[in-house]
C-alpha cells in the first residue's frame, strides 16, 4: 500500500488547474485527497485506487485533451514522489513536514465540511503548496510556506488535529 499515489496524482490536478479553470468540485476533490490518508486510516490498495480515479476524473473534467495528448507538456503529470526522498535531507524534510502540514489541516477541513461548516472558504494554499512540494525551490521559499500554514492552523483552531511528522514511504 503506497499514499503516496494520491499524492502524485493530486499534484496533476493541481498542475492543471495552473492552465485551466477548475470546476465547482475541484476544491472537495483536493481537500479529500489531501485528508484521505488521515481521515481513513484503514485503506488498501482499492481505496487508494478510488481515490486516484476521482482524481483523475476531476483532472480530465478541467483539461480533457490531456489524457489523449499527443504531446504531452507534462504539466498535469503525476509527480514522481521519489524526487522528494531523493532530495537533500534539509529540503526533503521541509516538504514533507509541509505534506504533512497540508494534509493535517485538510483532514481537519474535511471533517468540519461534514459536520456542514466552512470553515476555510479560499483553498488556494494548497494548490501553492502542493506545486512547490512537486517543483524544484529554495529551502527558503519552503519555510515561508511552512510559516504561512502554521499561521492558517492557528487561525482555524487546527493545532488539536496535527499528527505530526509522517513515514509518507509507508
Amino acid at each position: 500500500m503506497n499514499k503516496d499515489r494520491i499524492t502524485s496524482a493530486l499534484t496533476g490536478l493541481v498542475g492543471a488547474c495552473n492552465n485551466n479553470p477548475k470546476t465547482a468540485n475541484t476544491d472537495s476533490v483536493v481537500i479529500k485527497a489531501l485528508a484521505f490518508p488521515i481521515i481513513y486510516n484503514e485503506i488498501d490498495d482499492k481505496d487508494i485506487s478510488g481515490m486516484i480515479d476521482e482524481i483523475y476524473l476531476e483532472k480530465n473534467a478541467i483539461a480533457p485533451n490531456c489524457a489523449n495528448c499527443t504531446s504531452p507538456c507534462g504539466n498535469t503529470s503525476d509527480y514522481d514522489m521519489d524526487r522528494i526522498y531523493s532530495e537533500e535531507p534539509e529540503i526533503r524534510d521541509i516538504k514533507l513536514e509541509l505534506l504533512s502540514k497540508c494534509q493535517s489541516l485538510a483532514a481537519y477541513i474535511y471533517k468540519d465540511k461534514v459536520q456542514g461548516g466552512a470553515l476555510f472558504p479560499d483553498y488556494n494554499f494548497f494548490y501553492k503548496a502542493l506545486s512547490y512540494i512537486s517543483c524544484d525551490i529554495e529551502k527558503e521559499m519552503l519555510a515561508e510556506l511552512v510559516k504561512e500554514i502554521e499561521i492558517i492552523e492557528q487561525k482555524t483552531g487546527n493545532g488539536g488535529f496535527m499528527y505530526g511528522k509522517k513515514n509518507y514511504k509507508d
